[in-house]
């Protein structure tokens, strides 16, 4: 069967390889994460996360990122089905990734298949990575059909229209389009002269057979499924895509609905109590205590002796100025007031 696809790229890769290599993201997140951090370093200034309801598809709809990045001309995209490969290692600027693998890590995670399409310049390329396809043809390497058209003429741009058609048959029929109008249309989508569209399709499902993106509780939000948990960064789409970025330059929608980004040099300004217990710490707080409880002791005994001087003045048949006695009881109750209220702090 695959010497029928000889033609095609090939990534060079088997499939038990590309399942293992998505199980790195235990964090559903992380792995739209990856797409995400693709768009950033795409130089977009806008990025698109949306659902589109396909009940022909495993989990009922498709997972869609829409950017006007920069795009991807054929050559590019080619590159991406290798793991590895990536021109982003040969420019200056500090970009997330560097390593070829966040597209195919991330998306596999998600779902099954994905097909990306993507404009630059005068070139349309078209790129889709089916595990599906591979399974169902009994193929043992990922090949992935990569073909492109002109935006002016919308004709193809490959020369050899026996394997364009070869590859416009495995698109048609392992991917939500059946026709190079409905592909076309999917690329009139792209908002601009450049961007990228990534569109995952059959959806990993939990053990009860629902998808593991919840959808529907929120209509302008997706949520981990099944997930109680106190910090809504954990669970919640809109709140981790607030947080993902230091340095936040990229509007993100999700649903249609942007979302309000947070700096997060400016979330710190609420500092939390940590409890931490050490041994060391703990048996120099006891001294601390115990040293207070002294001084509170002394500081109480002064005071009874400055009542008692106090008390023996007014008593003494010499009727001698007791002013100085008073003074001094003050300033013995001032004295075990303050000791008192150190020995109440340490022992908080």
């Amino acid at each position: 069967m695959a010497a029928r696809y000889g033609a095609l790229c090939r990534a060079h890769l088997r499939l038990e390889y590309l399942r293992a290599n998505a199980t790195t993201h235990d964090f559903l997140f992380g792995a739209i994460a990856e797409l995400i951090d693709n768009a950033r370093d795409a130089g977009a200034t806008r990025l698109d996360i949306f659902t589109v309801d396909n009940d022909q598809l495993q989990g009922g709809f498709m997972l869609c990122f829409l950017d006007d990045g920069c795009g991807m001309n054929p050559r590019e995209a080619t590159h991406l089905i290798y793991f590895g490969k990536s021109s982003k290692r040969q420019s200056a600027s500090k970009l997330i990734g560097c390593y070829g693998n966040g597209l195919k890590s991330g998306s596999m995670r998600l779902g099954k298949d994905f097909i990306l399409l993507t404009k630059q310049e005068d070139t349309m390329t078209c790129v889709l990575f089916s595990q599906t396809f591979c399974e169902r043809e009994g193929l043992d390497e990922v090949i992935v059909p990569i073909p492109s058209w002109s935006v002016s003429t919308r004709k193809p741009v490959l020369h050899d229209a026996a394997m364009f058609a070869v590859q416009m048959s495995i698109i048609f029929k392992y991917s939500p389009f059946t026709s190079e109008d409905e592909l076309m249309q999917q690329f009139d989508a792209i908002y601009g002269k450049s961007g990228t569209l990534i569109i995952i399709y059959n959806l990993k499902l939990m053990l009860n057979g629902e998808p593991e993106l919840d959808i529907k509780t929120h209509s302008a939000d997706m949520l981990i499924a099944g997930l109680p948990d106190n910090l809504p960064e954990k669970w919640s789409l809109r709140a981790y895509t607030a947080v993902l970025y230091f340095d936040p330059r990229m509007k993100i929608f999700i649903q249609a609905k942007k979302v309000e980004t947070r700096y997060l040099p400016y979330c710190f300004y609420r500092p939390r109590m940590y409890p931490y217990f050490t041994f060391c710490f703990k048996a120099i707080a006891q001294n601390e205590i115990e040293k207070a409880k002294k001084d509170l002791k002394l500081a109480e005994q002064a005071v009874k002796e400055a009542k008692c001087q106090l008390k023996h003045l007014e008593e003494s048949f010499l009727h001698e100025d007791n002013e100085p006695a008073h003074l001094a009881l003050q300033d013995a109750l001032e004295n075990a007031k303050r000791t008192r209220e150190k020995l109440e702090a340490k022992q908080r």
